[in-house]
């Protein structure tokens, strides 16, 4: 044991004053080592928080919701002989004062509610039982609204607000619902009603097409399992018209964003790991090689196997535990930091506390990765001969002899180290999936960048002497040095494939938070405006006004009669727009081009100018909700005819870009039929009010719905995230330029002999210069080419076991970053050189051949 210690000290002591060297090693293990750490922190947070707060999160132990109709009575004594419930109605209406108009998020409650939590309002009777404080006096009910909209419509408590159409007294202010977190985004300012006020309103139509009524049941259990519950009492509803939710399922799309989020953050950790192994690989590998004349010594005055490997193996766990060490502390802090934000971004409280067993398993990780990717040079380390003493000094170190490396035993140390690897992978990401992928993809990877570099290698050496001397010069370098060429390639190849996969990944992420490109929220929308009021409105836009755009759409209603010949009053219909387009008149439109905000998700968008039988494009919600297909025949009644239309695609939109409708007929089925227009204003920035008074004055008679600070305020947020997935995406580049740096290493002693070599025989600094750079160009070129289509294969793979959206790839971002990828390897390799050509050969050769 002392030998063991003594031969840790002597290897602690060689490398104290060459700290600089290991540098970009210990940078690449610490943020990899704090992507994870800080990711798993914020992801166990949520886990924790939901577990032990889903009830109150829920505002019930489960939530029964119908999109057409209210609970009937047996539907409601199915649900009371379970435990206690409350009733909600959820819609959207316009609001009015003598002095503006609102759009409302309206939540109607009824007794009971809330079951667990309670009220966010400056009335204390109401914080104690909303119900009460909103029920009927001098023959008025009681209103809570948003604070926000009372300085809309310049009210304040105790005043009176008309919604619907109906007066209601202002009771006091709405700051928070109890189950806000779940009920995901929601357009409008909030107002709470009770159910028996909501019965009085005179018109429940929603001021903008699309938007339906929820009606939904909190139910906390009297006893049982929630899973169990949940099964049988959908079994005993018999009706798939319900939707049951539990507090996970009802967190809503920001929860979903941040799972997405944080999926693409632990691939980036995974990555950035790798990207640090392979450092760690380069780095050491390059290390060995020119510490192999001090190995050699150390093997003559008879340094056993098991002493060497001690004297470095000591060394790298040093390195190991600094890099490892900064990279959870730089976690921890950003956990706690971040934790807060992200709690109130998605409505759960999340305390900032550390989750013990996620370090440590990210620190564990960590150091995995380092002695992993360090193993094998430190294998090669204990083949140096004493014989080596009597070669060139520092110009590798000698190759491992495969077969017997493998029938020696000596793999199982890297082979334990690979599964553990594994093991707390899956721990950390919780999906065994993800990991077998991308350790699959990264395997394949490198495999494929290894006979890649070697066949193109054998090719270059059939070529004919190129006759531009540097050009021959580079290529004479690259089949001269085949290991460290291959190794070159095989180091960037790996940066461009982690590079790609980010890149990607980070492209349909924003794409899924923004839509694939990124709209201006509409300021203001009208239903039903005529063409004459839509002249008068189109004439307006400009300076004078402060109207920026207009955009109209034609709108008119009409009925679902038949879906693929069944009457819809035989179907079932699954979810809020299945329920909606069954609901009787609902607004549609028809148009030549698809929207700038919407996508196709199945079939193809006729042409601007078709003509033929009637197409319909449909949400592709009503896919599952009907389980409508391509090519079935929808019949509608449209001014008491009879229309018939095939489904031609389904297309999704964003709601960032306004409002849509659920159908959409393709020109000339209903051009001839009376419509009305739907407008959708945007105010310049900063004179969102002035063009909101103008348009009052302007147009008497037509009401405009405010939705832009909605809208706005959603595309903030998922803007947030975006801004946040392209940071992750700069990290990414950085750690791929830090392992380029890296992998400048292998064969660094090599290239520098050379170059002294050429500058003594005569070879001009511009020449040896241009020669390094067409090198490394040629060699990245080589790396690019296998790593691109493998970097987009593996984006794609990931996209489909991880993030479940829509795949797309950008050539032009992937484009960019290749290229400069690829310059920086060249330029950084022909930098390489600059110092042994800046110094005489003389004190280089006398340094190169000292031990």
């Amino acid at each position: 044991m002392r030998a063991v210690f003594a031969a840790a000290r002597v290897g602690l002591k060689e490398m104290a004053g060459d700290w600089a060297r290991f540098s970009l090693l210990i940078i690449c293990l610490a943020v990899g080592t704090a992507l994870i750490a800080g990711v798993s922190s914020v992801s166990s947070a949520i886990t924790r928080a939901v577990d032990q707060n889903a009830a109150m999160l829920m505002g019930g132990d489960l939530e029964f919701t119908r999109s057409d109709r209210a609970a009937n009575a047996s539907e409601l004594a199915i649900l009371e002989q379970a435990g206690t419930i409350a009733s909600v109605i959820e819609t959207n209406l316009g609001a009015e004062s003598p002095t503006g108009e609102a759009f409302v998020d309206l939540v109607a409650a009824g007794p009971g509610y809330p079951l667990l939590g309670g009220v966010g309002t400056s009335d204390a009777e109401a914080m104690v039982s909303p119900f009460n404080a909103l029920e009927e006096r001098d023959e008025k009910f009681g209103a809570l609204v948003d604070p926000v909209m009372l300085d809309q419509l310049g009210l304040k408590t105790g005043d009176t607000i008309t919604i619907g159409g109906t007066e209601f007294d202002v009771r006091g202010t709405l700051t928070g619902l109890p189950d806000g977190p779940v009920r995901g985004f929601r357009l409008g300012l909030s107002a709470l009603l009770s159910t028996d006020g909501f019965a009085k309103v005179s018109d429940r139509t929603s001021p903008l097409p699309g938007l339906g009524t929820n009606f939904r049941y909190k139910l906390l259990l009297s006893s049982g399992d929630t899973e169990a519950e949940r099964t049988r009492l959908a079994a005993e509803l018999n009706d798939a018209g319900w939707e049951i939710r539990s507090a996970l399922d009802g967190l809503g799309p920001m929860l979903r964003y941040y799972e997405l989020f944080t999926g693409f953050l632990m691939v980036v950790g995974l990555g950035s790991l790798l990207i640090g192994g392979v450092s760690v690989w380069s780095v050491m590998s390059a290390y060995i090689g020119e510490r192999s004349g001090v190995i050699a010594v150390l093997r003559s005055l008879g340094a056993a196997r098991w002493r060497v490997l001690i004297h470095f193996l000591v060394q790298v766990l040093a390195l190991g535990l600094i890099g490892v060490g900064i990279g959870i502390a730089v976690g921890v802090t950003i956990g706690l930091v971040v934790l807060p934000a992200v709690g109130n971004a998605i409505g759960i409280p999340l305390a900032r506390d550390i989750d013990v067993l996620a370090i440590l398993v990210a620190g564990a990780v960590g150091l995995l990765t380092a002695f992993a990717f360090s193993y094998l040079p430190l294998v090669q380390a204990q083949m140096v001969s004493p014989a080596n003493l009597f070669r060139a000094k520092g110009l590798g170190a000698p190759r491992i002899d495969w077969r017997k490396f493998l029938a020696s035993g000596e793999l199982l140390p890297l082979a334990v180290a690979v599964l553990l690897f594994f093991w707390l992978a899956v721990i950390l990401t919780g999906d065994l999936t993800l990991v077998l992928a991308f350790a699959g993809s990264a395997i394949g990877a490198a495999v494929l960048l290894q006979i890649g570099s070697r066949l193109a290698l054998i090719g270059l050496s059939k070529l004919p002497a190129a006759r531009w001397r540097p050009l021959r010069q580079s290529l004479r370098a690259i089949i001269g040095t085949t290991r460290n060429s291959s190794a070159v390639v095989t180091a960037v190849g790996l940066a461009m494939v982690i590079l790609v996969v980010v890149q990607v990944l980070a492209i349909n992420l924003r794409n899924e938070f923004l839509g694939a490109s990124v709209f201006d929220a509409p300021t203001l929308v009208a239903s039903d405006l005529f063409p004459d009021e839509m002249e008068t409105l189109e004439a307006s836009v400009g300076p004078e006004h402060g109207i920026e755009l207009v955009t109209s759409t034609p709108m008119l209603r009409g009925t679902v009669m038949t879906i693929a010949g069944t009457p819809i009053e035989n179907l079932a219909a699954n979810g809020p727009e299945a329920a909606f387009l069954l609901s009787g008149e609902i607004p549609m439109t028809y148009r030549a081009v698809l929207p700038p905000a919407s996508r196709l998700v199945e079939g193809q968008w006729w042409a601007p100018d078709y003509t033929g039988p009637a197409l319909v494009s449909l949400h592709q919600s009503l896919r599952q909700g009907l389980g409508v297909k391509l090519g079935d025949e929808i019949g509608f009644e449209i001014f008491g005819e009879t229309v018939t239309a095939t489904v031609g695609n389904f297309r999704d939109y964003a709601w960032q870009g306004g409002i849509d409708f659920l159908v959409s007929f393709s020109p000339g089925v209903l051009d001839n039929y009376p419509s009305t227009i739907l407008a959708a204003v945007t105010a310049e920035p900063g004179r969102e009010e002035e063009v909101e008074r103008f348009l009052a004055n302007e147009f008497i008679d037509i009401k405009f719905i405010e939705i832009g600070a909605t809208l706005t305020r959603i595309t903030e947020a998922l803007s947030q995230l975006s801004l946040a997935v392209a940071a992750v995406g700069g990290i990414a580049v950085l750690n791929g330029l830090l392992i380029l740096i890296g992998s400048l290493a292998a064969g660094r002693r090599q290239r520098e002999s050379d170059a002294v070599l050429n500058k003594v025989l005569g070879a001009k600094r511009s020449e040896i210069l241009t020669s390094a750079l067409i090198q490394f160009l040629l060699l990245a070129v080589f790396a690019a080419i296998i790593a691109v289509p493998a970097g987009i294969f593996t984006a794609w793979l990931l996209t489909q076991v991880l993030l479940n959206v829509a795949f797309a790839v950008d050539p032009a971002t992937i484009s960019v970053v290749v290229a400069g990828l690829i310059g920086m390897t060249a330029i950084l390799g022909a930098t390489t050189l600059l110092r042994v050509l800046s110094i005489r050969p003389a004190l280089l050769l006398r340094e190169m051949s000292s031990v």
